[in-house]
């Protein structure tokens, strides 16, 4: 289990998320929803690692293990994997370069990497040109969405923190994306705020937060909700 207790983030002097509980077991699939500026994607960066997020109380524990001090990269380590909503541009950084090396510290070893890598493509039907091109430079914000799930499977992580897959990606990219979601054993945190996610991803729980709160829980009944009355309920 993913376990985010008493979360309190700050950026600078302001205080983003205030004592959030978030509770992600393996192989669940969780979403968090809130209207814009609540704080959702600072859960997934400040869990992750970010620099710019300072975690003032609380602590994450992956499979019971404390990893809230860790750095970024030993978070990966054990286990916790970033799907970004605007994946970073590196110019003069190979793709496939790039996902063998992440690969080979990732798993101690690249000698099966072109065999998993072979299968990975295959199950995605995922265009080998993208692997060709700089990082992210010249691709569509749906091909660089297809590149962070594809590196997701390949790593395959405990527990995927997920910023809002669905932003780029057209209709029959999101039902392919998420069939992809569902198959996985991983946990998955994933942060949306499109209703229309419902229809094609598996989910357990949605948690809305708002003003750095999470303030309610349920099942996929809540996305009907927000669809027709979006968060004033709440208010």
């Amino acid at each position: 289990m993913l376990e985010i207790r008493d979360l309190s983030v700050s950026v600078g002097d302001k205080q983003i998320l205030n004592k959030v509980d978030l509770f992600i077991g393996s192989g669940k699939k969780i979403i968090l929803m809130g209207p814009n500026g609540s704080g959702k994607s600072t859960v997934c960066k400040s869990l992750m690692g970010d620099p710019a997020y300072t975690m003032t109380s609380g602590k994450v524990l992956l499979d019971g293990e404390d990893i809230t001090k860790l750095p970024p990269n030993e978070k990966s380590k054990k286990g916790l994997f970033m799907i970004f909503q605007e994946p970073q541009d590196v110019e003069g950084l190979n793709s496939l370069r790039f996902v063998r090396a992440a690969y080979q510290k990732m798993m101690g070893s690249a000698s099966d990497f072109s065999q998993n890598l072979d299968s990975v493509v295959k199950k995605m039907n995922f265009d080998r040109e993208i692997l060709s091109r700089n990082l992210n430079t010249t691709s569509s914000g749906g091909e660089k969405k297809k590149l962070e799930v594809l590196q997701m499977l390949l790593f395959r992580p405990k527990y995927a923190l997920v910023d809002e897959f669905d932003s780029g990606l057209d209709v029959d990219s999101l039902k392919s994306v998420s069939e992809l979601i569902n198959g996985s054993d991983s946990g998955f945190l994933i942060v949306t705020h499109n209703p229309a996610v419902f229809k094609y991803l598996n989910v357990d729980q949605v948690n809305i937060i708002k003003n750095g709160r999470i303030e309610a829980s349920g099942g996929k009944e809540m996305a009907a909700k927000i669809e027709k009355d979006g968060f004033v309920w709440m208010d």
